[in-house]
């Protein structure tokens, strides 16, 4: 039965892109394979085929690395299984307590970075680290759990794919899956490095370009093209900002409640942004809907926009901004400010515009950072503060919340319009909407919370 066993043989259906086939094929001779790639490149895919041919070729132990322990799951029902089903039912079986899965006379362990006690304690001929920009954050894993598993077999291989993740770490020491590559660019003897980007997948070329465009040109250079970018090291506006927490569709226009309208005056675009700011029995609450840049900074094409969106609810609307609109002139509609050209356009009361002074950046920050915090119902759960922003409708304001960075001094940076980072259009619609309707609110909440309210 044995004998019969080991002499079937089978044709496994399996296919490679080039990028999946000269990293897990062309390169067994290197000692340490170290991939950098972008997203979507199709590497576990890759991987999860290569290690079922390759223990069936009797070439393991293998030792699968990932990020968390809840992908190895998923990517052993979407990856290992459709390639295991080709098997005989006798050739392979699956621990999904113990995370082993043992393909003739080779085993494949699964482990994951946010167990790292778990890693440690066999030797192996091939590990796969599945997101390496990831799991190489932590230098104690790769150097006293990784390294020492690579001694047993003369021929084992260490093969760290992943995007990366900038050339440091928050605490400035720099980035093990980074310090890898340098290792290959010097040719130290056992390093071979492969780079790829996003088109070197089978996915659509069309459907990668899509993605790119909804990226900022740092985003890009890292998750399209594979480049190491430091934006681990940039020092967010928002750094209280938390998509998961702060993103809603939820937050949508409601026509019983006043408007706040927040304008920010660039030469091109002018920004514009729409919100809810109410009290209730639950508390505080911040609801930002809606947002639309004009071209060409016009004041008229600003208040067409305005009236054609919510015309018929500016009678209790609010307008606020940037206060040196009313410094500046335009130069036609009788030389008037912004903010009275604006007031005469929507038909305003000279009540329903306050533009307090221009807050500093830096104590506009803490502000903006202030709410996001103590809004965050993950960290504190019986909150009375409630800020939401419309992704769908806000794309750029949310844009700018998690890419706009501060030097030192904590001044926003918009030395280059050209680079979406730099733009802080919407950001500062939003800063100066914060200053002029959560600023008091604020100053109060913090002695309260000082005196252990």
């Amino acid at each position: 039965m044995i004998q019969q066993q080991l002499t079937r043989t089978l044709t496994l259906n399996v296919s490679y892109s080039p990028a999946q086939h000269q990293i897990f094929f062309e390169n067994s001779h290197a000692k340490f394979l170290i991939v950098k790639k972008g997203r979507r490149l199709g590497a576990t895919r890759g991987a999860a085929q290569a290690f079922v041919e390759l223990a069936l070729d009797g070439m393991g132990p293998f030792l699968w690395v990932d990020t968390v322990n809840g992908n190895i799951d998923r990517y052993y029902e979407r990856y290992f299984l459709p390639a295991l089903k080709q098997l005989p039912g006798d050739w392979w079986s699956w621990n999904v307590q113990k995370k082993l899965l043992k393909i003739r006379d080779t085993w494949i362990d699964f482990r994951s970075a946010d167990l790292p006690e778990n890693i440690e304690g066999f030797g192996y001929r091939k590990i796969f680290l599945n997101e390496a920009g990831i799991i190489l954050k932590n230098n104690y894993l790769y150097t006293h759990a990784i390294l020492p598993m690579l001694i047993d077999y003369p021929d084992s291989q260490l093969i760290a794919a992943g995007v990366p993740k900038g050339k440091h770490k928050r605490d400035g020491g720099k980035h093990k899956f980074y310090e890898l590559w340098e290792n290959c660019e010097a040719g130290k003897g056992g390093y071979t490095g492969l780079s790829f980007t996003s088109y070197d997948s089978l996915l659509s070329k069309d459907e990668i370009r899509r993605m790119e465009m909804e990226m900022t040109r740092s985003e890009a250079a890292q998750e399209i093209y594979a480049e190491f970018v430091d934006m681990e090291g940039e020092n967010p506006f928002a750094h209280h900002y938390e998509p998961a927490v702060h993103e809603s569709e939820d937050s949508v226009f409601n026509p019983r409640r006043p408007i706040i309208i927040s304008v920010d005056f660039n030469l091109n675009p002018f920004g514009v942004t729409f919100s809810h700011i109410w009290q209730d029995a639950d508390g505080h609450h911040d609801h930002t809907f809606d947002e639309a840049e004009i071209q060409n900074g016009s004041i008229p094409a600003m208040i067409k926009l305005i009236k054609l969106r919510y015309g018929g609810h500016l009678h209790s609307a609010m307008l606020t901004g940037d206060n040196q609109g009313n410094k500046r002139e335009l130069g036609r509609m009788d030389n008037a400010s912004y903010f009275r050209q604006l007031r005469t356009g929507l038909s305003l009361r000279p009540a329903q515009v306050i533009v307090p002074g221009n807050p500093t950046h830096a104590d506009s920050r803490g502000d903006v950072n202030y709410l996001f915090f103590h809004s965050n119902k993950q960290k504190f759960p019986l909150t009375r503060i409630e800020v939401k922003i419309n992704p769908k409708n806000c794309p750029v304001l949310c844009r700018d919340l998690k890419t706009v960075n501060c030097n030192a001094f904590g001044e926003i940076i918009k030395r280059n319009r050209n680079d979406l980072n730099q733009r802080a259009d919407m950001l500062d619609t939003y800063r100066y909407k914060v200053n002029t309707f959560w600023k008091k609110f604020i100053i109060q909440d913090q002695k309260q919370r000082q005196h252990g309210r």
